[in-house]
Formats: C-alpha cells, structure tokens, sequence
C-alpha cells in the first residue's frame, strides 16, 4: 500500500464524513485487509481513523458554529456526532475550548472587529481566525499534497 492509496481513503472518508463510517466498510470498499489499511494509515498520516474522522467532523462543525445560530446539539449531530457530549470532548481536545466556548469567542472577536481601534488586538484576532481558515483549507484540499504534509494538528490556543 503506498500513499495514493491513503489519499484516496483520506478522500473517501471526507466525502462520507457524516455518515457512520466503519474499518470493515473500508476494508471492503478498498479491498484490503482492516487491520493493514489500520496500520498503514496510522504509518503515512500519523493518525488513527477515528482521529482523522473526528478531526474532519471537527473542523467542519467550526463554521455553523460561527455563522448560525443552530444548536450545538443540532451542529453536533449535523456533523456526524452521536452526542453532544462526544462532540464536546472532542471539539475541546482538537481545538482546544469547547465549543460553546468557540462561539462565545468569535462573538466577541466579531463585536471587536466591529468597533475596535487597536490595531494589536486585531493584528490577534486575524491571527487566530488565519489559523482557523487555513486548517479548514487544508481540510478541503485534502490531496493535493502528500498526505503527511497535509495532515497536522493545529490547536487554537
């Protein structure tokens, strides 16, 4: 198995992301053995499925989060969740705040944006929102560089 193969897995399990999505299902829809394909993965991206997956469900959560005002629960589910506890840990191990916290801190950012002066604070803020657009960037172009280049945690502080 080489890394086209991981890039096209990576490619499948972005476009099926909120579907449930099982090592046997792609074990059959690649015609390998689940325990090689786990394996290998692991070897070329550094990370597990499931962390991929959840890193993926993560970050597309991120702009609901920001533009709408739909639950946390209803982004949660949306995005592939099962629950919102799940969701939680997993939005705070990634991005580093839970996600009620994220939409309380882009709030603000956004209420500061729109009437601050201080270039400091906003030289920080379009920072953070850089860190954030280019994780999501690298998560729709996900295979048009190799795959370890592309695949690497970025928490928000």
């Amino acid at each position: 198995m080489d890394s086209n193969i991981i890039r096209d897995i990576c490619y499948y399990l972005t476009a099926h992301i909120n579907e449930e999505i099982s090592i046997d299902d792609l074990a059959q829809e690649f015609n390998y053995n689940k325990f090689y394909i786990i394996r290998q993965f692991k070897k070329y991206t550094g990370f597990t499925i499931n962390e991929f997956i959840n890193e993926c469900r993560v970050y597309n959560s991120t702009n609901p989060l920001i533009f709408t005002d739909d639950t946390i629960l209803k982004i949660a589910l949306t995005n592939g969740f099962n629950s919102l506890e799940y969701y939680s840990e997993k939005f705070k191990d990634i991005i580093g705040v839970s996600p009620l916290k994220f939409r309380q801190i882009y709030s603000k950012l956004t209420y500061i944006l729109e009437t601050s002066n201080d270039v400091t604070e906003l030289e920080e803020i379009k920072s953070q929102l850089d860190t954030i657009q280019e994780y999501q960037n690298y998560l729709a172009n996900i295979g048009e560089t190799t795959v370890k280049e592309q695949v690497k945690v970025k928490k928000i502080a």
